[in-house]
């Protein structure tokens, strides 16, 4: 690694403070990733000995955590005060589980390329309550739970005591945007947090939020499906659960 330890540590400083390395921002630093197998393959070693994967999509290296050491760069603790409005563990289970059925609109059976350009939030919420109905009426979703490592139990019952929405009794019929107390509320909030890791990006359209999933995301979800950590397991539950 010794004639490769500028390169490297100049690219693993980058990548830790921006959290992206681009061709075009630093283009002497990505020429001597891509050129040298040596250089790239030590760069992956030390993000993998950090407990972080290293990505590559349309000319961007990415780098992003391993699951099992840490979700989105936060332990669970964390986490929670990144959504804010004093989350607990129910509510986190349940925010990632609106992730989860992001990831499976956008890439569909591990397809390594998002088969849709963008969805809308009043969809995603309509596949969420969907999924969610189909999973209350397995009898023995316990069991699932266990076989998957996913507490579905905890999320069929946080979903399914929410209201729809929740009105704000300080201002009339306004209804509240952010927060826990309601379906909206949740996802909203969820998909407010994928937008700040910068995974999406949210355009109001009419009274609906249209999602489309960034570089990075497509980076992370590209290599998470080639990588033994991954559960993919969970993933493919949820891909099969059908909604017509």
């Amino acid at each position: 690694m010794a004639k490769n330890i500028d390169a490297v540590g100049n690219a693993l400083k980058v990548l830790i403070e921006k959290g992206n390395l681009s061709r075009d921002e630093f283009p002497i630093i990505h020429e001597s990733i891509i050129n040298d197998g040596d250089t790239l393959n030590d760069l992956e070693n030390i993000c993998q000995t950090m407990g972080l994967f290293l990505n590559e999509k349309a000319g961007t290296f990415y780098v992003s955590p391993i699951p099992g050491v840490k979700t989105f760069g936060y332990t669970n603790e964390e986490m929670r005060k990144e959504f804010g409005y004093s989350f607990n563990n129910e509510d986190l289970y349940t925010s990632l589980f609106i992730i989860a059925n992001v990831i499976m609109e956008f890439f569909p059976e591990a397809s390594p390329s998002p088969m849709k350009p963008f969805m809308k939030s009043n969809d995603l919420m309509d596949i969420v309550d969907k999924k969610v109905e189909i999973l209350r009426e397995q009898a023995n979703l316990d069991e699932i739970s266990y076989e998957k490592s996913y507490n579905f139990e905890v999320v069929v019952k946080k979903w399914t005591d929410l209201p729809r929405v929740r009105l704000d009794k300080g201002e009339g019929d306004s209804r509240k945007e952010y927060g826990k107390s309601s379906k909206i509320q949740l996802l909203n909030t969820t998909l407010r947090f994928m937008e700040n890791q910068e995974l999406i990006k949210l355009v109001d359209l009419n009274g609906d939020k249209v999602i489309y999933i960034t570089d990075r995301f497509k980076a992370t979800i590209l290599n998470a499906y080639n990588a033994d950590e991954i559960q993919a397991e969970i993933y493919n539950y949820l891909d099969n659960l059908l909604v017509e």
